[in-house]
């Protein structure tokens, strides 16, 4: 029933379970158990959320945008394809302080002006992709 799902989304039920367990939740189970397992401390889990057959492009979004996922993750969203054709999380990942430099680094010239102009002054990202950002800004290359 709806309530034995609440209570599998409730993040000590869910820290709790054998990794086995979490790993099946992660492929199969709600929206709410994938946002809670993404940031899993195993990395087999949280890269098993990435492989469920029901995970949609607005939760792929989501997940570029938590600065609480480990490198491993974004690093595996930044490198799919379908899911780099997205705009939002091509921005968002951009814009995460815990995207790889290289990756972020890659996706700023897809950025459009506005958000390359908030990057170059964000002082969360890593140097690198501020400063790269402050220079497409500034020629307006496009």
């Amino acid at each position: 029933g709806e309530n034995e799902d609440e209570k599998e989304a409730d993040p000590h039920v869910l820290s709790s379970l054998p990794i086995i367990d979490r790993m099946k939740l992660a492929m199969r189970g709600s929206r709410e158990q994938r946002s809670q397992l993404i940031r899993d401390s195993n990395k087999l889990v949280a890269v098993a959320v990435l492989s469920s057959p029901k995970l949609n492009e607005s939760e792929v979004e989501n997940f570029a945008r938590m600065a609480n996922l480990t490198e491993d993750v974004l690093r595996i969203i930044g490198s799919n394809r379908a899911w780099v054709k997205n705009y939002n999380v091509v921005s968002a990942l951009t814009k995460n302080p815990k995207t790889p430099t290289a990756m972020a680094m890659n996706f700023l010239q897809r950025l459009n002006e506005r958000d390359l102009k908030r990057l170059a002054t964000d002082r969360n990202v890593a140097e690198p992709v501020r400063l790269a950002a402050r220079k497409f800004a500034s020629k307006g290359l496009r």
